[in-house]
């Protein structure tokens, strides 16, 4: 919830160029389609990405009838940034 949020409020402020969703879940659709009405003479204000699942398709967001940028992800940029701690051991 607070992402939407502050994907909205941030893209109503002008406090972002670019605001890039990343992720396949739906329930972020509203918030992007906000942002898409919020600056229709900004594009691109938002986009979306996901990660290019091998051997299936990719489920980035969208919202018909606009044209979103869309950024996929391979297992290789994965691999780039993963970050490989444990966060489960007690310190």
């Amino acid at each position: 919830m607070a992402l939407a949020v502050d994907f909205v409020m941030m893209a109503a402020r002008h406090e972002y160029d670019v605001g890039i969703l990343f992720s396949s879940d739906t329930d972020l659709v509203p918030a992007l389609e906000a942002v898409l009405v919020l600056r229709p003479d900004d594009p691109p204000a938002g986009e979306v990405a996901a990660w290019a699942a091998p051997g299936a398709r990719s489920r980035s967001l969208s919202v018909r009838g606009a044209s979103i940028r869309r950024h996929l992800l391979s297992d290789a940029d994965y691999r780039v940034v993963a970050d490989p701690t444990d966060y489960t051991l007690s310190r």
